[in-house]
C-alpha cells in the first residue's frame, strides 16, 4: 500500500518492448535508499515490482493488463515520474490508502489557476464523490467537484511544485485510481444478502 505522497521525481530512461511485458527503468536516488530486489515503488500510480537497482536507477516490468489500463506508453521517454516507496506500518498516513492498482484513465480538459478538471469514464466516475479522494498519477488529492464523469481537483503550490502535475496540459492523461472505500460501499450497495454484506463488512 501507499500514501499518495510522492517522495521524488524519477526520469524514464528506458521503454522496451519484451514478448508479453514491457521493462521500464527510472532514473532516480531517494526511493533507491533502503529498497532492495523485489519491493514495490509506485510509479505515476502504478505498482510495480523492482526487478534490477543501482544506486540512481531501477528496472521493472509491466504487465500487458496494466498497459491497457494505464497511459502508459512509449510517450512517457524522457518524462518525470511521481515515485513512491510502498507504506510501513511506522509511517504516518498523510494521504489515503492508495494500492497502485489504476482504475483507468482520466483526461485533462481545462486549467483554471490552481483547479484542474479532469473528465473520465462513467465507470469511473460512480466511485469519485465530492470530498472525497483519489490518487491521480499517484498523488493523494481531494475531489472539489464532480458531476458524472468529470471531477475536479484544486492544487495547492507544494503539489504542484514536487509532483509532475505542474507539467500537464489540457488534453494529457493521467493515470486515476479511485479510493478503496467507494468501492466497498459499491459491492455492499450490489450485496443482495445480508450475510454478504455482514462478510463485506467484516473485513474493514
Amino acid at each position: 500500500m501507499f500514501t499518495g505522497i510522492a517522495e521524488e521525481l524519477g526520469l524514464v530512461k528506458e521503454f522496451k518492448q519484451k514478448s508479453d511485458t514491457v521493462e521500464i527503468k527510472i532514473s532516480c536516488k531517494k526511493v533507491l535508499e533502503d529498497t532492495k530486489l523485489g519491493d514495490s515503488i509506485m510509479t505515476d500510480g502504478v505498482c510495480l515490482t523492482v526487478t534490477e537497482m543501482t544506486d540512481s536507477y531501477y528496472k521493472a516490468d509491466i504487465m500487458n493488463e496494466s498497459l491497457k489500463k494505464t497511459k502508459f506508453d512509449r510517450s512517457l521517454l524522457g518524462k518525470e515520474v511521481n515515485l513512491e516507496r510502498a507504506l510501513r506500518f511506522s509511517d504516518r498516513l498523510d494521504g489515503h490508502i492508495v494500492q497502485g492498482h489504476v482504475d483507468g484513465v482520466g483526461r485533462l480538459i481545462s486549467i483554471n489557476k490552481n483547479v484542474y478538471r479532469f473528465k473520465t469514464t462513467r465507470d469511473i466516475g460512480k466511485y469519485i464523490v465530492n470530498k472525497g479522494s483519489i490518487a491521480i498519477d499517484g498523488i493523494s488529492l481531494t475531489v472539489s467537484y464532480e458531476q458524472d464523469d468529470i471531477f475536479e481537483v484544486s492544487l495547492i503550490p507544494e503539489t504542484l511544485s514536487r509532483t509532475n502535475l505542474k507539467n500537464r496540459r489540457v488534453g494529457d492523461l493521467v493515470n486515476l485510481e479511485t479510493d478503496i472505500l467507494s468501492r466497498i460501499v459499491e459491492k455492499l450497495n450490489r450485496s443482495e444478502k445480508k450475510e454478504d454484506r455482514d462478510s463485506i463488512l467484516g473485513l474493514l
